[in-house]
């Protein structure tokens, strides 16, 4: 598996990413690149000569998601009426990959404002899955995964409300790692639902995700802890299995390898799974005055939603929704209030069934269905758990289809503890990995 090092010759590595790119452009995955990547890669290599370093991603080349602040390129979500905002500062977690060495080397389509599980913007058409071209790539970070997994980059920056990290991972076999919700790391991110809006990495390996997990929130990198799964208590969230013969073929052979590791599996029935869509349309009641006050900020930005409702510079396919949202001036609905409180009973809820059968990490397919097409696929609502409760999750892939398409794993912690999560997820991707060796 790819991994994220430094290049021995920086200006070769970006120029070879840089022509991928340009190989791959059918996919739609890249909005555009950054002018100055060549010229700090020139930079970077001559302070490697001098024996400097700058930090653990000297010179490794990185995308992120068009909602993502980073200096001086566009930050546009994907839509027309957007297009020729540029960034005037860079996101904190954009500044802390720069501190870290890293070079943003473009910057990913992605569904446009968020809204979607696939990836379509008025910008850059549709994300083509690189393992399929013929299907979506998944959203709305669905540019960064289609980005990473043809080799445009070995990791991304994406964003995650309700499963826009995990759900194209899940589709394009990466590492996706939506962490516990912290409003600090939201700083310079265009929003979607600030109650739910995340910021996390898309890579091949779980190490890397760790990585970039610690550098973007200010912790100093280390690796992960080494850990057996024997004794390791998996709840199986059976709920949330779906009925695609395809996947479940997968899924169950690979919870098998789990056991054949020393994994314990026990059944966990969620009865509240039928109430969560109480709290899915928190994003409907919260964007209009989210991005407004987003827009706000942005010098040459249109004045507000309405302005770009009136424009007509966007998807059409979302002019009902847009104008949904305008009917929405004050943010304590009752609908919306009882969504917050369905927030707090669901992750209450988990960490009971956690305790009471003594779980370590909840276990579902990342989504219900794999994809078949460029159309919508619903992931059902497993995504969803980790984006209402505020747990930390991680989707690996855990194996392929006959068809060729990934099979994603989504492990769920019970706490915000994203290191004893990925310490797990690197347990269970060592067995795939060993299990997988020996058939």
């Amino acid at each position: 598996m790819k991994r994220l090092i430094p290049p021995d010759d920086c200006p070769e590595e970006i120029a070879r990413r840089l022509e991928a790119i340009e190989q791959h452009r059918a996919l739609n995955a890249i909005l555009g690149v950054n002018p100055d990547a060549m010229t700090l890669a020139e930079a970077y290599q001559k302070q490697r000569r001098r024996g400097e370093r700058i930090g653990p991603l000297h010179g490794v080349p990185l995308i992120i998601k068009d909602n993502i602040a980073c200096a001086p390129m566009p930050v546009t979500l994907g839509c027309r009426a957007l297009g020729s905002l540029q960034a005037t500062s860079d996101a904190r977690v954009v500044q802390r990959l720069r501190g870290a060495g890293a070079i943003i080397l473009a910057r990913a389509n992605m569904s446009e404002f968020a809204f979607d599980v696939r990836s379509r913007s008025s910008l850059g058409g549709d994300v083509a899955n690189p393992l399929c071209p013929s299907v979506t790539a998944g959203g709305s970070s669905g540019g960064c995964a289609a980005a990473v997994a043809a080799g445009m980059a070995d990791g991304a920056l994406g964003t995650d409300t309700g499963g826009s990290i995990r759900i194209p991972c899940s589709y394009t076999g990466l590492v996706g790692l939506r962490p516990a919700f912290r409003r600090s790391q939201l700083d310079g991110v265009a929003p979607l639902s600030p109650s739910k809006d995340t910021v996390g990495p898309m890579v091949h390996r779980v190490e890397d995700a760790a990585l970039l997990h610690a550098i973007i929130h200010g912790l100093p990198p280390v690796p992960l802890p080494a850990r057996s799964l024997k004794g390791v208590r998996f709840g199986v969230i059976a709920a949330l299995q779906g009925e695609d013969e395809a996947q479940l073929a997968v899924w169950q052979r690979e919870l098998h390898t789990l056991r054949r590791a020393g994994a314990t599996l026990v059944e966990v029935s969620l009865p509240f799974l039928n109430d969560i869509r109480e709290a899915t349309c928190l994003s409907l009641y919260e964007f209009r005055m989210a991005i407004d006050d987003w827009l706000r900020k942005q010098p040459g930005a249109p004045a507000g939603l309405t302005s770009i409702v009136d424009s007509g510079a966007f998807l059409p396919e979302f002019a009902p929704f847009l104008r949904q949202m305008l009917t929405y001036n004050t943010l304590k609905t009752p609908l919306w209030l009882a969504g917050r409180r369905f927030q707090r009973r669901l992750r209450q809820n988990l960490y009971q069934a956690a305790e009471l059968q003594h779980i370590d990490g909840f276990l579902y397919p990342t989504v219900q269905r794999l994809p078949e097409s460029m159309a919508k696929m619903p992931p059902g609502c497993a995504p969803e758990l980790a984006a209402i409760s505020g747990l930390p999750a991680i989707t690996l892939p855990c194996g392929v289809s006959r068809r060729g398409l990934p099979v994603g794993m989504e492990i769920m912690s019970v706490q915000e503890d994203e290191t004893a999560l990925m310490t797990l997820a690197l347990a269970c991707e060592q067995a795939f990995v060993g299990g997988h060796n020996v058939r």
